[in-house]
């Protein structure tokens, strides 16, 4: 129900990639010089001598039953085939003697088919050597006589496929004389055949092509500028592009490409003074395959490219299509190379004008239509629209090219400003839209601007035009979630008062029902406190839609008093007896079809109520509420029934109310649960042929094969994935809430979830499974401590559980996915305990997962190091770079984390195999980055306290590091340096003694630092004084002035920078004061008054905890009694609050 801008709405490329295969970068060789071409004049390749030639008919009448509309005969002539596939030497004749010979054109285009998708590198090996060698003859024959053009396309990308996987690891030296002369040849379709093949050979094999880079590069010239054949153009056009990605990552082969780019320019004009649109649009398309992987090849180009996309984007003559792939080229452009762009002035003076342009395309309806309509948009046509895409434009935009840029292009003083004031609604209304679109890209600069803007949206609330009010209003939601809280503390007085008003809109229920989901979004980002005083005129009018029958509206109504409940939680319990009577009756009469997504936003409702008034206000309820949970549930729904998703999460937030008193339940909620946590998506591979033909609701996905190379692209339904990852998440929530009463399911759930932690397809099912990991963990533990299992049963669990999720850690692409497995490894060790991994073997292979994501990071910081050397690196740039970087140092805060946590509960295991990978972790230490240098002195720390007295083998390679970042210009590394060497004088027994000459020094400069409580430096001296108190506590005998060390310890006290140090510290400071410590005792003149002035700064402070207090109470109490007139008198000189604290905790 919330508000929200629509994304990635019209290009015609696949809409997501998951495992993008990385082409051929990694095979080019980077020393490969040019070849002298010495091209063998290409004979006409000899018939294949078969050993036994197949029998045509029969093989003419076993393709044709492949193709046979009876399913009987299909199927038999299908049984047929695959026992033939298991005899290669059988099978390899008679198709491709079908492919080269047959009569029939259907025939012949099957067998193309089939060699395409049977013929693979595992059958090809199989083969004998003469009858590879008969493919590779056939395949050129065939391609070269095949007089039907569909069939001649097939059979070209089948010989370019089967090329490039015979080439990649054999020789087919005919091959690329084969096209070099084909290139040449007089007849046209050759021609354009050798183009084909050649696209198909690049990205496999282009480090055997960098050798004839140059004459490449003249047949691709020749080829786009083919005098006879547009079709041989196009081809070029297309081998071009392919070879351009292809050497995507060899900037010095790809510059010398530059010379394509007039030529291919040419062949989309051309098309376009031709009128041809298909082939224009086809070309359009080769320019956006390369803008993805290779933008800057066209960057001395840049300009003739913007001019002539603008061009193509404002001719009215030209279809829609036509005109929106070249706003698709320039916005393509924009989000891979967004620095290059931020430098073309007319692309940058273009491009929000051209937008703006667009979205003034708006179709005229009658207002009563409109309202009927109940689709979140302005334009519900599924079909896509001029509005459409320049809102798509704008979003990303201002994603990509960064707030500083867009914003001032948008709100120049002719665009969003004039467009608002402009008498025609469609100016106002494309001005809001533009708004709402930039939004989240522009936080920065819409924030710096917010009450201008604010004040702008609200004016427009009560525009004369009921669409323009509805744009208002989802451009002030969308606002609302990208500049919340900020929007909401600063103007909460001016926008809820505006959105109650704006419901009172009775002629226009979208507007009514916008703004209801307005205070959705409102919601999101709201505290209680500034909620609560609205309540009443808020909850009064959503209460009267819902009540006034307008589906539309109540559907958004009964959301936002949901999303009302869940922000202000128990202060709802007031208004309960008022709105749960109505929606316990809604839930028993809204029963028709047409009423399904409103009854199920009503179990949303009532589940969201439920949990923030707590159990004791919704137990009265909770019953009948159940009972019609579980009667609908019982039915049998639709599978487009919206109800089931709705019933699903309700399910898990009457959970949470009910606590255990919910795991009765559990036998009706879980069958269901698991089975759409189960759902196998509806997976197909999508040909290439597709990509232009996606269906709503239907994503598409890379999924990289097994062997790291191959790839396949297959299609998805989206909401099959959406059901998966719902259940996915409930199952988190159950487990968490429930933890040993879910012990009947656990093994169920993790047969299920386990092997969700590679799911290919969604990010969102990896990621819940993930999180799922460590509370299966604790429930079987804690199912251990009741009794409900034995610990084989735990130990199996875990065992299943970890070596699943350190491989995934590994092969997950994803940095955030990882992060949250990384997480999930962590908890689940804590929650696991003391050997929970099982083994010396599995220790080792955890360690290697976070050595491995740290290796990830490092690569990705040099990649952004070579990155600032760009000639097009700017501010924008950097600020995107930073943004990659902390989400870097986020993901080694959880390497950090885990490895903590492995030591931990491993301590012997990692003792032993930590040695390899000290390389790993040291190069964080030496980084010039000021946070992986922070984080790697704390992956040491970590270690050695972990560790412990196991930690003494590893002091002579890591106390050095440790004494000489005790230097650093960065305090935070310092902080971490000093509390390293605290752990190792805690534990590195005669080790640290050995080097303690060394550490001192290191300790006291930075305890006696002059400027060490200042606010920068003060967490590193605080570590240092706690450091220096471990010293003092166990190694004494290596300092030679200890009464000098001891002075220096107490004389710092309080620490009150580091809270969880101050806890250690002044818990210290008890100790030596427990065992009457001889520098303490000798002069208790001097430390006692100091000591309880310590006491009367830190008690009641987060500087000590409860048990530290407890200490000083006892020792404030032995002191009055040992040395009263001392203790007395410096009580006495205290100020009174002071007083008040030490005599009111002596006395408690």
């Amino acid at each position: 129900g919330r508000l929200g801008r629509e994304k990635g709405c019209f290009t015609t490329r696949r809409s997501s990639v998951l495992f993008r295969r990385e082409g051929a970068q990694g095979l080019l060789r980077q020393g490969c010089r040019e070849k002298e071409l010495s091209t063998p004049s290409f004979q006409k390749a000899k018939e294949p001598e078969w050993e036994a030639m197949a029998d045509l008919e029969a093989t003419e009448n076993l393709i044709r039953g492949l193709m046979n509309p009876s399913n009987e005969e299909r199927q038999a002539a299908e049984a047929n085939f695959e026992a033939l596939c298991n005899d290669p030497e059988k099978l390899c004749p008679m198709l491709f003697t079908a492919l080269s010979t047959s009569q029939d054109v259907s025939v012949r285009s099957m067998s193309a088919v089939m060699v395409r998708k049977r013929v693979t590198k595992e059958l090809f090996d199989k083969l004998a050597p003469a009858t590879q060698e008969g493919v590779k003859q056939t395949l050129i024959t065939a391609v070269t006589n095949e007089p039907e053009a569909s069939v001649r396309h097939k059979i070209a990308d089948t010989t370019g496929e089967i090329a490039a996987m015979v080439m990649e690891e054999r020789e087919w030296p005919e091959m690329l004389p084969f096209l070099f002369n084909s290139a040449k040849s007089p007849t046209s379709t050759l021609r354009e055949s050798a183009m084909l093949i050649f696209s198909r050979l690049t990205f496999v094999v282009g480090d055997k092509l960098l050798g004839f880079l140059n004459a490449i590069k003249e047949m691709l010239l020749a080829t786009l500028a083919d005098p006879e054949s547009k079709d041989v153009r196009l081809a070029a056009l297309n081998a071009s592009a392919c070879l351009v990605q292809a050497l995507s990552s060899m900037e010095n082969h790809i510059s010398a490409l530059n010379d394509l780019i007039p030529h291919m320019v040419q062949v989309l004009t051309a098309a376009l003074n031709e009128k041809d649109e298909e082939t224009s649009r086809t070309a359009l398309e080769e320019f956006i395959s390369i803008a993805e992987e290779a933008p800057k090849f066209f960057r001395r180009h840049m300009e003739p490219l913007v001019q002539m996309s603008i061009q193509i984007v404002t001719a009215a003559q030209l279809e829609d299509e036509t005109r929106f792939l070249a706003v698709e080229l320039l916005v393509t452009m924009a989000e891979q190379a967004p620095a290059m762009m931020r430098k073309q002035q007319l692309f940058l003076n273009n491009m929000v004008p051209l937008a703006l342009q667009l979205m003034l395309v708006v179709e005229e309806i009658d207002l009563a239509e409109w309202n009927a309509t109940s689709g979140d948009g302005d334009d519900d046509d599924t079909d896509m629209t001029s509005l459409d895409v320049g809102k798509d434009c704008l979003d990303r935009m201002a994603l990509s090219l960064g707030g500083k840029t867009v914003f001032q292009l948008a709100f120049r003083a002719d665009l969003v400003p004039a467009f608002l004031e402009h008498p025609d609604w469609k100016y106002r209304h494309a001005a809001l839209c533009c708004i709402s679109q930039i939004a989240e890209g522009c936080k920065k600069q819409m924030t710096e601007n917010m009450g201008a803007i604010v004040d702008q949206l609200i004016g427009r609330f009560v525009d004369p035009h009921p669409r323009v009010r509805w744009a208002a209003i989802n451009a002030m939601g969308q606002l609302e979630t990208d500049l919340g809280p900020d929007l909401q503390e600063q103007y909460h007085a001016k926008v809820l008062p505006a959105l109650v008003s704006t419901m009172d809109d009775v002629e226009n229920h979208r507007v009514q029902s916008h703004s209801a989901a307005a205070i959705i979004n409102f919601t999101e980002n709201c505290s209680k406190t500034i909620m609560l005083p609205y309540l009443e005129p808020l909850l009064g009018k959503l209460v009267s839609l819902l009540l006034g029958g307008q589906r539309i509206v109540q559907e958004q109504a009964i959301t936002a008093i949901a999303s009302v409940a869940d922000c202000v939680e128990e202060h709802f319990a007031m208004y309960y007896d008022r709105i749960m009577p109505t929606l316990k009756q809604m839930l028993n009469q809204c029963r028709a079809k047409e009423h399904r997504l409103l009854r199920g936003k009503t179990m949303e409702c009532v589940s969201l109520i439920g949990l923030a008034v707590g159990k004791e206000v919704f137990v009265a309820d909770a019953r009948d509420v159940m009972d019609e949970f579980m009667a609908t549930q019982s039915q049998t729904m639709d599978p487009d029934d919206p109800q089931a998703s709705y019933l699903l999460q309700a399910w898990g937030r009457l959970a949470k109310a009910l606590g255990h008193d919910f795991i009765p339940y559990l036998s009706v909620v879980m069958p269901p649960l698991l089975k759409s946590a189960d759902v196998k998506p509806d997976v197909q591979i999508a040909e290439d042929d597709d990509e232009d033909n996606e269906e709503e609701g239907i994503a598409t996905v890379i999924v990289q094969g097994e062997d790291g190379e191959s790839s396949k692209k297959m299609a998805i339904k989206t909401s099959a994935l959406e059901e998966k990852a719902t259940a996915c998440n409930m199952l988190v929530c159950y487990f968490a809430e429930l933890q040993e009463g879910m012990f009947p399911y656990v093994e169920g759930v993790a047969k299920i979830m386990v092997p969700l932690l590679s799911f290919l397809y969604s990010e969102d099912v990896r990621t819940a499974a993930a999180a799922l990991m460590p509370e299966l963990a604790k429930s079987a533990v804690m199912s251990l401590r009741s009794g409900l299992c034995d610990s084989g049963f735990v130990n199996n669990l875990l065992s299943f559980i970890f070596e699943k999720l350190i491989k995934s850690i590994i092969e997950e692409p994803e940095p955030e996915v990882q992060s949250a497995m990384i997480e999930a490894l962590h908890e689940s060790l804590c929650n696991g305990g003391l050997g929970c991994l099982g083994s010396h073997e599995k220790v080792g292979h955890a360690l290697q997962a976070l050595a491995t994501v740290t290796t990830e990071v490092l690569d990705r910081q040099q990649r952004r190091t070579d990155a600032r050397k760009d000639e097009d690196y700017d501010d924008d740039e950097e600020e995107v770079q930073q943004e990659e970087a902390e989400r870097d140092d986020q993901l080694l805060d959880e390497v950090c984390s885990a490895l903590a946590s492995v030591t931990k509960t491993h301590p012997e295991p990692v003792a032993d195999g930590f040695q390899t990978h000290i390389e790993t972790f040291g190069k964080l230490v030496q980084s010039d980055n000021n946070n992986m240098r922070r984080i790697g002195v704390c992956i040491i720390d970590e270690l050695m306290e972990n560790l412990q007295t196991h930690c003494q083998r590893y002091l002579p390679q890591l106390l050095p590091p440790l004494v000489q970042f005790c230097q650093d210009p960065a305090p935070e590394v310092r902080q971490a340096s000093v509390y390293g060497l605290g752990v190792c004088a805690q534990y590195g027994g005669a080790p640290f003694q050995q080097a303690a000459a060394d550490v001192l020094p290191a300790i006291f400069q930075l305890v006696q630092h002059p400027q060490g409580r200042m606010e920068a430096n003060v967490h590193a001296t605080d570590n240092a004084v706690s450091a220096l108190g471990k010293v003092l506590e166990y190694q004494s005998p290596t300092i030679a002035d200890r009464t000098g060390a001891m002075g220096a310890f107490l004389s710092y006290l309080p620490v009150e920078g580091d809270v969880e140090e101050g806890i250690e510290v002044h818990g210290r400071m008890c100790t030596f004061l427990e065992r009457q410590d001889p520098t303490i005792m000798a002069e208790p003149n001097r430390w006692i008054p100091h000591v309880i002035k310590v006491f009367a700064a830190v008690i009641g402070t987060p500087s000590v905890d409860e048990k530290v207090t407890s200490r000083i109470k006892e020792l404030l109490n032995g002191m009055q009694q040992s040395l009263p007139e001392l203790v007395n008198g410096t009580v006495a000189a205290l100020a009174p609050e002071s007083q008040a604290k030490l005599t009111g905790l002596m006395s408690a």
